[in-house]
């Protein structure tokens, strides 16, 4: 089994964003697509798979931003997209009976310094009582990824049109589409951190009460797949810690609520063990699945193939500058043992 390369070293980790047009930014990410954005714009949808699909993004008064990728089996031709997108703009402005104005003569980004040579900026204006103002966006294949991508951010009633094609201009400039190294950074509601391309994401929560995302490899074809399960990066953030624990030690509440409320995995505690995470010391939990089937299963192969299986494994620790409870669990291979602290080393929890 080929293991998943080492995450590279990013030395702006960390870093605060300049603000946009004086309001703080972060940076959103989502199925290899990464951008800055003010900082209370956050996804509102999320659809699709990294070679296919598309993310919305939202501020507190509505859609601001959509984001839509495909891997196309043949050559697509940027421009006539870009002609239908606005042409199905102007059938829906005209049934409504609004006016409608697109513009073609926009360079919202640089060709040369985003390297996309097949590349095409467009926009348009309407009048104030349609639910946007306006829209400007961005349209490009890339060489790199194989896949084409729209981006078209939306004015608000409130906003002038040259404004919101000043604030387009920076937020698409800053969007990228190809990972870097093999990882794909992922961020949203002030949550970050790098996960290997190798993973795609099954599972995306995103609740006011708690954050609950996991990303899945599926295991490998053939004898060495045989008795495996899936790797599984999984990231669970839950707010205002002091509420939850409600006084109690950390550890009488992830007894309880990450390991005996684990309906799959038979959890144990290991005080012996020390891991730390951005300076908070990690509870460590550690067990096999609960189902005698796949455990005994795996205990076959393992001793078939004279190999070995690591057990799961659960960080837990307190964020007292976020107030934030975070559990971190992983279920890897031997070969993939190093991705967990690779994936931490790129964390920021407050």
């Amino acid at each position: 089994m080929k293991p998943t390369k080492s995450a590279p070293s990013d030395s702006s980790r960390g870093e605060s964003l300049p603000p946009l047009w004086g309001r703080a930014r972060h940076i959103i990410g989502w199925q290899g697509m990464t951008l800055s954005v003010p900082a209370e714009w956050n996804p509102g949808k999320v659809a699709g798979t990294r070679e296919r699909g598309d993310v919305r993004i939202d501020d507190p008064d509505g859609a601001r931003l959509e984001i839509r990728w495909e891997t196309p089996k043949n050559e697509v031709n940027i421009e006539k997209t870009v002609d239908n997108f606005i042409e199905s703009l102007a059938k829906d402005a005209k049934k409504s009976k609004r006016p409608f104005e697109s513009r073609g003569d926009l360079n919202l980004v640089s060709k040369h310094k985003k390297g996309k040579n097949r590349l095409v900026s467009f926009g348009w204006t309407s009048d104030t009582t349609g639910a946007a103002p306006c829209g400007y966006g961005v349209a490009w294949s890339c060489e790199k990824c194989k896949r084409v991508v729209v981006a078209h951010l939306l004015g608000q009633n409130h906003e002038a049109p040259r404004r919101v094609e000043r604030v387009a201009q920076e937020i698409l400039q800053s969007l990228d589409c190809d990972g870097h190294g093999g990882w794909d950074t992922w961020a949203a509601f002030e949550l970050q951190l790098d996960i290997p391309e190798e993973f795609p994401i099954g599972r995306s929560q995103m609740l006011v009460s708690k954050l609950d995302l996991e990303w899945v490899r599926p295991k490998p074809v053939g004898m060495y797949g045989w008795g495996r399960r899936a790797e599984r990066i999984r990231v669970q953030r839950f707010p205002v810690a002091n509420v939850l624990l409600e006084g109690k030690p950390l550890d009488e509440w992830a007894d309880w609520n990450i390991a005996f409320k684990n309906k799959a995995l038979s959890l144990a505690r290991r005080d012996d063990e020390t891991v730390e995470v951005n300076g908070h010391k990690c509870l460590v939990y550690r067990g096999p699945v609960r189902d005698p089937r796949a455990r005994l299963s795996v205990m076959f192969f393992d001793l078939i193939l004279r190999r070995h299986t690591p057990q799961t494994r659960v960080l837990v620790w307190q964020c007292e500058e976020s107030n934030r409870i975070f559990a971190f669990e992983t279920e890897m291979s031997t070969v993939n043992e190093h991705i967990p602290a690779d994936v931490l080393a790129s964390f920021d929890c407050h």
